[in-house]
């Protein structure tokens, strides 16, 4: 999924270089939370990559879009629209649905 091979890329750059690269979707963010925002995005979207996963990858992408903040959802956004790919056209993103934030 392009959204996880993208954050994945970021979070080696930012860890090699000790610098955030993320600014415009988490900002106020030092290196290492950009890295753990990012790394939250993959821990429920990789599961869905591997064959034997218990979710297809729509279903994954829908939870974590329902799940996850403004600036999660604004990566999201901003890597699938890096491959010509809405985020509407795959998921449900209105404002009203039922968001359960992680804890």
């Amino acid at each position: 999924m392009d959204v996880v091979h993208e954050s994945i890329l970021f979070m080696r750059a930012m860890a090699h270089t000790g610098e955030a690269m993320c600014d415009d979707v988490f900002p106020g963010t030092d290196c290492h939370e950009q890295i753990r925002e990012l790394a939250d995005l993959c821990d429920n979207l990789v599961p869905a990559l591997r064959p034997d996963g218990s979710r297809r990858p729509v279903v994954a992408l829908q939870y974590v879009w329902d799940t996850r903040t403004e600036g999660q959802q604004q990566w999201i956004r901003r890597c699938l629209a890096g491959r010509g790919v809405r985020v509407e056209n795959l998921i449900d993103t209105r404002d009203d649905r039922r968001r359960v934030l992680p804890t």
